[in-house]
């Protein structure tokens, strides 16, 4: 197994000079109402390399808020809801599947003018991001990084039970609300966040309770799950061409971190970068830590690159 990652001291990868970050505004495109956040050097609208994050199941684009600082400072970053989920809006006929939720990022990113070079996933984020890449949605990527990535299939009997459970709670009119009436109650809350296997701070659970206090939130965290499969993104991801680092929170209790070392070996270009002391929210646990890989992988994909070029 790889050394454990750790952030490096402090020096020139990470900038300390802030840079501009938008407000999130509101982006019609895919036949959804977007909520999207872009923040940049020049205020994320600009030359920058362009930096797509994209957020789990039940979470939202301000799981990514303690990453965006240090980004904004290298990257023209497009940081959305997805639909379904915070302020996007969900799909009419509320099927979530990957292969669609993917394409409509695509037209986000095109009616953004947004190509780009890098993609960050966590969870099941990662699973969209691998879907754009082995789609061909965005040819302009480099460079890939999975934060506990959600990119299998659930084994055994779970993987049998759970959609057939998740598709019956969606049907249910009133689920949403009794949702909203007890998850986002403090001992309910805490119980949710201590079972990824992380420790937030005051924020960190702010944006939770925020979030499961809308029953329209809760709907399309359901219809996500009733329709999310992964098999065929599984069968599909040792022809990735693109280098695809997993970056695994060893304390992390939704995804096991062992499933990401064995996707790495079967990968041509796979890492696997093994995050000690993190759970499943490692990007909120410890953004600099993640900052510092983007960057790390920015500079190898530069670097291939210019080899390519060279030769």
């Amino acid at each position: 197994m790889p050394p454990e990652f750790a952030p490096p001291p402090a020096g020139p990868i990470v900038s300390s000079v802030a840079a501009p970050i938008e407000s999130p505004v509101t982006v019609q495109a895919a036949g959804l109402r977007w909520r999207v956040q872009c923040a940049g050097p020049d205020g994320g609208t600009g030359t920058s390399p362009c930096l797509l994050l994209l957020h789990g199941t039940g979470a939202s684009l301000g799981s990514w808020r303690g990453c965006m600082t240090g980004l904004a400072a290298h990257f023209r970053v497009i940081v959305p809801d997805l639909p379904g989920h915070g302020g996007t809006s969900a799909f009419a006929d509320r099927r979530a599947t990957l292969p669609r939720m993917a394409l409509a990022v695509a037209e986000l990113l095109q009616v953004l003018g947004a190509a780009p070079v890098l993609a960050a996933g966590h969870s099941a984020g990662a699973a969209v991001m691998a879907q754009l890449a082995l789609d061909h949605h965005v040819p302009t990527l480099r460079g890939l990084l999975a934060v506990n990535g959600a990119l299998e299939p659930l084994p055994g009997l779970m993987g049998l039970v759970a959609p057939a459970a998740a598709r019956f709670a969606a049907r249910s009119a009133l689920l949403p609300d009794w949702v909203t009436r007890h998850a986002s109650q403090p001992r309910a809350l805490g119980h949710l966040i201590h079972s990824t296997g992380s420790r937030l701070d005051a924020d960190g659970v702010a944006h939770y309770r925020e979030l499961l206090s809308q029953p329209s939130h809760v709907r399309g965290v359901l219809d996500m799950l009733a329709h999310w499969r992964l098999e065929s993104l599984r069968q599909r991801l040792p022809g990735l061409t693109l280098p695809l680092w997993l970056a695994a929170g060893l304390c992390d209790r939704t995804t096991a971190p062992v499933r990401s070392l064995e996707l790495a070996r079967l990968l041509k270009h796979g890492k696997f970068v093994p995050l000690s002391g993190l759970g499943h929210l490692a990007h909120e646990e410890a953004p600099e830590t993640i900052n510092a890989l983007l960057l790390a992988l920015r500079d190898q994909v530069a670097g291939d690159t210019a080899a390519e070029t060279a030769a």
